[in-house]
């Protein structure tokens, strides 16, 4: 008992490698004893580990009428959104012991979530009965509203609990975090102080503080529909692309979903990782590049160089597509069918984007490794093997894909109708589709095993050397397709996309120059010479708008010869009918160096009215 006390109290304080060596060496030594095992559970799951349920279910087989153990277990079917699950396991907890107060939350947060007003407010007055002054009821709401994305709902409970306790460091953190997930930067902020004061051993805490110390860093862009946060050196050229892509997603979900947001959205934009990561959910690690709280979003910067190569603008598409969905449905849509809808969206946008299926997928579905429809959430929340996650994401948009394929594309909104009205994933496929989820099994292995028999992965690197192979020998109009077929496979592939401008600007098909290469830039938007060859390509095109923004990309990455670049930006936007944007540019231009005579020349220009 002393050990175990120990290692809860490590917990307590956040020390997860102090109690993973306490509760592995009390498991070792009390293979039987419940409080240890579940205190190991308890540590895997603060550490992110694998292992948990059994764990749980080891000190349930000790003692079945352990009521924490039963309390921990519901809150894990919670996360999956198994709300039928996890009602059995609190009821026996509150069976066993009727004044636990983790497991009245636990009861009240589900019949709030499945919008049972007298049953919840039955357990909210029997919990500050029984404890009057304890805010861990609210905090436990808050968390779990959360974790379910109910952000909202989470801030409006956790204020509850600072209202009964404002002491309570727990119920101050819930209130800081949920606001800053809101988007409510300076009143979370505040509540993360008092929280940090009240307990300065929350390492969540700790890393959010730090990190908001960093926004004096960053600089805000405003667009019809969104408000851009991005670090100051990175702004001038980011704002660029992403306000465009932004505006893009914003028409089209609006029009497929039938739904705007009630305020701008606000977009952060990370250079660290790090930074991200503990954005998201407090600490360092995190493997997602991307995440969606609703209005607010957050994603790592191409410059991010910890979170190696990937595709920015397939990123954006794919959490701007969560705002919609989660928006649509009052937060309500359940895990799985959101990822899966914003994959199934990034597919529409570019063939390029999202998870495509490969061989590691196909040997998954042939082994049996890939959860029903009914279980879906388990491979997102509690994954059994390292590439589940990534195959739940592409499975789910096959979902997605298959419900439009055979009932229309209508048939999704009305099923994001069905979950805003309280209704579960069992109900809304029998009222929207008309089918239950085993038939809708049988119909989803079908649809599979004949996408498998018609589309074959392909190996990308070795087409990709095939590529490089026809290039070499001048082949370069043989060489166009494998490296389509590469760039389609690895969206992440900016080697693979610049090859493919350049090969098209050799065969003299400008048009698929220009989008190869504009492309490339949700890769790596940062090489100037790129930038400059595409607004030579877009003026060619006529594209006179597109080609004054990428003359201001050039700017923006501050070339060696200033003067020119600004010089060139006013050529482009007199070019597309703004004299005065081309008087400032030019004036600036003549700033950098006064005796520029062509820069003097279009200044006389613009003055005199001279036609361009």
């Amino acid at each position: 008992e002393a050990r175990a006390g120990l290692g809860e109290l490590f917990l307590a304080k956040y020390n997860g490698d102090e109690a993973q060596r306490t509760f592995r060496e009390l498991v070792a030594t009390e293979p039987t004893y419940a409080r240890g095992l579940l205190g190991e559970a308890r540590r895997r799951l603060f550490d992110g580990q694998p292992g948990a349920d059994s764990l749980i279910a080891r000190a349930l087989a000790v003692n079945p009428n352990y009521a924490e153990a039963l309390v921990v277990r519901a809150r894990e079917a919670l996360d999956r959104e198994r709300n039928a699950d996890a009602q059995k396991d609190v009821d026996r907890a509150l069976a066993v012991d009727p004044s636990s107060i983790d497991a009245l939350g636990v009861a009240a947060a589900l019949r709030f979530l499945a919008g049972d007003t007298a049953a919840f407010e039955t357990l909210r007055r029997r919990t500050l009965a029984l404890h009057p002054r304890d805010a861990a009821f609210y905090v436990t709401l808050a968390e779990v509203a959360g974790r379910v994305r109910r952000y909202d709902v989470a801030r409006d409970l956790a204020a509850q609990g600072v209202a009964l306790d404002s002491g309570d460091a727990r119920a101050q953190a819930a209130l800081g975090m949920n606001q800053l997930r809101l988007g409510r930067i300076a009143e979370g902020r505040a509540a993360l102080e008092r929280a940090f004061k009240g307990d300065p051993y929350d390492v969540w805490v700790k890393n959010t503080l730090d990190l908001l110390d960093t926004f004096a860093n960053y600089t805000e862009t405003v667009t019809p529909h969104a408000r851009l946060v991005i670090e100051k050196g990175e702004s001038p050229l980011l704002a660029l692309y992403l306000g465009d892509l932004v505006e893009r997603a914003y028409a089209t979900f609006a029009a497929r979903y039938a739904y705007v947001p009630d305020e701008p959205i606000r977009i952060e934009v990370y250079r660290s990782h790090a930074d991200f990561s503990v954005r998201t959910v407090g600490l360092a690690g995190l493997g997602a590049l991307g995440v969606s709280f609703g209005n607010t979003l957050a994603f790592d910067s191409p410059a991010a160089k910890d979170a190696g190569p990937f595709n920015w603008g397939s990123t954006v598409w794919h959490e701007l597509a969560h705002t919609f969905t989660l928006g649509s449905t009052d937060h309500r849509v359940p895990r799985w069918l959101s990822e899966g809808l914003s994959v199934w969206e990034e597919h529409k946008a570019s063939p390029s984007w999202g998870f495509k299926m490969t061989e590691e997928f196909v040997e998954a579905f042939r082994a049996g490794k890939l959860v029903p429809v009914s279980r879906m959430n388990d491979g997102f929340v509690r994954p059994a093997y390292p590439q589940q996650v990534q195959f739940s994401y592409l499975q789910a948009s096959m979902v997605c894909d298959l419900i439009a394929r055979d009932f229309g594309e209508p048939a999704i909104v009305r099923m994001l109708a069905a979950y805003r009205a309280g209704l579960g994933t069992e109900d809304a496929f029998k009222k929207v589709l008309g089918t239950d989820l085993a038939a809708f099994d049988r119909r989803f292995d079908a649809y599979l095993r004949e996408r498998i028999a018609r589309e074959t992965p392909i190996d990308a690197k070795a087409v990709g050397d095939s590529a490089v192979a026809l290039l070499k020998a001048g082949k370069t109009r043989e060489a166009i397709a494998p490296l389509e077929q590469v760039a389609e496979q690895e969206e992440g592939n900016g080697e693979a996309l610049l090859a493919l401008a350049r090969a098209y600007g050799t065969v003299g098909d400008t048009a698929r120059a220009a989008a190869a290469l504009e492309r490339a830039f949700y890769v790596n938007p940062f090489d100037i010479a790129q930038h400059e060859l595409l607004a030579v390509f877009y003026t060619a095109l006529g594209e006179r708008g597109k080609a004054v923004r990428e003359r201001r990309a050039v700017v923006a990455l501050d070339p060696v010869d200033r003067a020119e670049a600004l010089y060139q930006l006013a050529v482009a936007e007199r070019r597309a009918g703004d004299d005065a944007g081309a008087k400032r540019s030019v004036l600036r231009a003549l700033e950098e160096a006064p005796n520029f005579a062509r820069a003097q020349d279009l200044l006389l220009a613009i003055i005199d009215g001279v036609k361009p």
